[in-house]
């Protein structure tokens, strides 16, 4: 009898660890484990990338500017980047001596800093893709020809110049929008549409102004 009872505790205690796995198996099917979240570290606040501009028409621009950007409140981030941009402006003085006109070509050297808010916390579909962004940008170039009120070439504006080259300097506030796509793991793709709002005599763009970045988060 007392073996019997032995027995019947054993084969008790084997069903009941086993029900208990399968239990835990069960429930681990219809509830699997939710993956770890990542922590929100600074260098998973932190991407790196760069974005290329290009413009066509009366003036040709082609931009390449690498830039840093860190997430800072919400989805507010600041970037900082540094800018070399070719233009070209086709008839752009007049020389009238030789009665024609004159291209107009330079190398442009400079950085930037802005600000870019995505409304990814506000919108969970492709909506949330788009984004705010505002730009201050300083850059310096060298033109041909310096002001002179001898001098026989004009400008559009009717400046006198007499050839000479002359470092300009210029600063750009830019605003405008985009869309982000995202391309595979935390490698995305940027597209925006700028508008300068101090297009002044210096300014190599014309608006609107077109660009086009690739970034990678850390």
């Amino acid at each position: 009898m007392r073996k019997t009872a032995i027995i019947l505790s054993f084969l008790l205690s084997v069903f009941f660890i086993s029900f208990h796995a399968g239990a835990q198996d069960s429930a681990n099917i219809f509830h699997p484990a939710k993956p770890a979240i990542p922590k929100d570290n600074f260098w998973r606040r932190l991407s790196v990338g760069g974005n290329v501009g290009f413009q066509f028409g009366t003036v040709t621009g082609i931009m390449i500017s690498p830039e840093v950007r860190i997430r800072t409140v919400d989805q507010l981030y600041v970037g900082l980047g540094f800018t070399y941009q070719y233009f070209r402006y086709r008839d752009y003085y007049w020389d009238d001596i030789n009665k024609n006109y004159l291209d107009f070509s330079s190398n442009v050297y400079g950085g930037r800093i802005y600000l870019r808010y995505y409304l990814r916390s506000l919108f969970h579909s492709w909506i949330g893709n788009l984004f705010a962004h505002a730009e201050y940008e300083y850059m310096a170039y060298i033109q041909p020809y310096h002001y002179d009120p001898l001098g026989r070439i004009y400008d559009p504006y009717n400046n006198t110049l007499a050839p000479g080259q002359s470092t300009v300097s210029y600063n750009s506030v830019l605003i405008g929008g985009g869309y982000s796509q995202p391309i595979g793991g935390r490698v995305f793709m940027d597209l925006l549409i700028l508008f300068n709002l101090n297009d002044t005599y210096y300014s190599p763009y014309s608006n609107p102004v077109f660009r086009i970045g690739v970034g990678v988060g850390l």
